[in-house]
């Protein structure tokens, strides 16, 4: 049995190890929720998200401010007698979840499940079947930092011996070739490399850069152009040399089926804590198989350990996954929190996770050092 006792919601703000750069945003640090769930028996699980104001229209603030009023207060002295239980009762929140409410809600739905999970002896991923590939490869992503920058992080990415590689561009036309360039001969031929504008183009130009870089082999354009233009994403869609990929674009499930039918992209970015949590993530990885399209899974800058194991979970369960981004953790956090080193090794490679919950134990006393302001809710 398990009756949740109490919630904690904490900010935790972790300084990176280099400045990432994109064309919406610039960061040196992380800043995340870290849900906290404890039930009857003070047995606990751990959930996160990384809001963004451009993506779903959230913040820290609106996230806790979320949790406080609307998602936590009904759960709270409920009691569940099985993983499938609470497994039901998240997928009812997950059915009425408002676009603005995601990142609130994974963070939520992931501490429920680890703790769940913990409870009750299941893996928090098993909500979309069994594990199907036993080790997955991450990409590596070069910020859209200045030319040198940019080729020094394609030299240190060349020397983990990844294949797989994401370069934000969006800078200028002519600095975007030179970097694009550059990292074509600095990462070889049989380097998988894709772009990312981050919402930076509009149609026609996004249309003659892409055809501009023919030469340069590229397997992915990431959000062109702004993500409430759907018409635009369509419009280039069916003329791009090089399949569309959509990010800022695609949260909700209704996003999905917006996309689809306005055959808008190739590729859905699906991210754990934009789409509301693991069984968010799923349903939008299934909605994707039935109309043919690729997916691929995506991460959010300065994701901790626990959005990772997440990832880790997605991915190892999604077999036909296009590209597979995460699991940063050491290369750009000075802090991870978790006991265990998630980082991806050579060539990307990584394993798929055991035990119950998410995979992953939380050092809460590293955690305790990085917050920055908590609210405990519970059952009186």
């Amino acid at each position: 049995m398990l009756r949740l006792q109490s919630v904690d919601v904490m900010t935790v703000v972790i300084p990176f190890r280099m400045t990432f750069r994109h064309a919406l945003a610039s960061r040196s640090e992380g800043e995340v929720i870290v849900v906290r769930t404890t039930d009857a028996e003070n047995r606990v699980g751990f959930g996160e998200s990384v809001p963004r104001s451009y993506v779903t229209g959230e913040t820290i603030a609106t996230v806790r401010e979320t949790l406080r009023q609307i998602l936590v207060p009904p759960l709270l002295g409920i009691s569940f007698s099985s993983f499938d239980e609470i497994t039901a009762t998240l997928r009812h929140f997950l059915d009425s979840l408002p676009r603005n409410q995601h990142a609130a809600f994974c963070a939520l739905e992931l501490s429920l499940l680890d703790l769940a999970g913990k409870v009750f002896g299941q893996s928090a991923g098993s909500v979309a079947g069994n594990v199907a590939s036993p080790e997955v490869r991450y990409s590596g992503v070069i910020s859209a930092d200045g030319v040198d920058e940019a080729l020094d992080l394609c030299k240190q990415v060349a020397a983990l011996g990844l294949r797989d590689v994401k370069v934000k561009v969006g800078l200028s036309a002519e600095t975007d070739l030179e970097i694009l360039q550059a990292a074509r001969r600095i990462l070889g031929d049989d380097c998988s490399l894709r772009i990312d504008a981050n919402c930076a183009w509009q149609p026609g130009d996004a249309l003659k850069y892409l055809e501009s870089y023919a030469a340069i082999r590229l397997d992915g354009v990431e959000q062109p152009i702004a993500q409430d233009d759907i018409d635009g994403l369509a419009w280039l869609t069916e003329r791009s040399p090089i399949p569309v990929i959509v990010d800022e674009s695609l949260a909700s499930f209704a996003d999905g089926r917006l996309l689809i039918e306005k055959k808008a992209c190739h590729v859905f970015n699906i991210r754990i804590s934009k789409c509301g949590g693991l069984l968010g993530a799923f349903r939008l990885r299934d909605l994707a198989r039935q109309a043919g399209i690729g997916f691929m899974l995506g991460a959010q800058v300065g994701e901790t350990a626990i959005l990772s194991a997440a990832g880790r979970q997605f991915a190892t369960r999604s077999r036909d996954l296009r590209f597979c981004e995460g699991s940063f953790g050491s290369f750009l956090l000075e802090h991870d929190i978790g006991v265990r080193d998630l980082t991806f090794g050579p060539g990307g490679k990584a394993s798929a996770l055991e035990g119950p919950g998410l995979g992953v134990e939380i050092d809460q006393d590293r955690l305790a050092g990085l917050v920055t302001e908590r609210m405990t809710m519970g059952v009186r």
